[in-house]
């Protein structure tokens, strides 16, 4: 009798023990489990945060080469078309007693019915664009060219027409040139992103 008790009982702790493997987990699997799990979560972050950044870095290269264009494109045209470089340029960009200026003044070429003046410049990080006159006080609708003096020996007044940004993300702006063809060179930055650039146009009329 109490034979066949202790079998019923070995056998009930044997059923439960083999239960308890089927149905359950160890420690150590529970361990792994979860390292495995931190890991794959940790990879992942890890592969989006570079994606991201290098969506940030191309998104940034793309908008200062958009504006190194727009503004590169609209400098070299309105100074292919000047009557006239007022700004006296270095004839190279490696003489350190005379280095390139950054900034450029000449007389505009679109309207040549009246004498009007364009200065390109930096302004913090913007590139600038001021369009000006000279005109004398006895006839302020008469524009004159920016050295003119009167019959009292005065120089012309200056007016402001506009002054307005062509450009975003500068640090850099540069003109050196010679025998009519001035070289322009422009640097642009954001978020530790650079871009440089160089090109040359000639003047209408040196």
């Amino acid at each position: 009798m109490k034979t066949k008790l202790l079998q019923k009982l070995t056998n009930f702790l044997f059923l439960n023990k083999q239960q308890a493997n089927t149905f359950g987990f160890s420690l150590i699997e529970v361990i792994v489990s979860i390292s495995l799990f931190v890991i794959i979560i940790l990879l992942v972050n890890s592969i989006y945060i570079l994606a991201q950044q290098t969506y940030n870095k191309n998104s940034n290269l793309a908008e200062l080469t958009q504006n190194a264009r727009v503004s590169l494109d609209r400098l070299s045209r309105e100074i292919r078309q000047s009557v006239s470089v007022i700004t006296i340029l270095p004839a190279t960009d490696t003489d350190p007693l005379n280095p390139p200026t950054n900034q450029i003044f000449f007389q505009d070429g679109h309207n040549i019915s009246q004498i009007t003046y364009l200065r390109y410049y930096l302004n913090g990080t913007d590139l600038m664009r001021q369009k000006k006159v000279y005109y004398f006080s006895e006839e302020p609708d008469t524009y004159v060219t920016y050295n003119s003096i009167d019959q009292y020996g005065q120089p012309a007044q200056e007016l402001i027409l506009e002054d307005q940004v062509v450009g975003q993300y500068f640090n850099d702006l540069k003109f050196w040139g010679a025998n009519g063809l001035i070289n322009i060179s422009i640097g642009l930055s954001k978020s530790q992103n650079f871009f440089n650039i160089k090109t040359s146009v000639f003047s209408r009329n040196w």
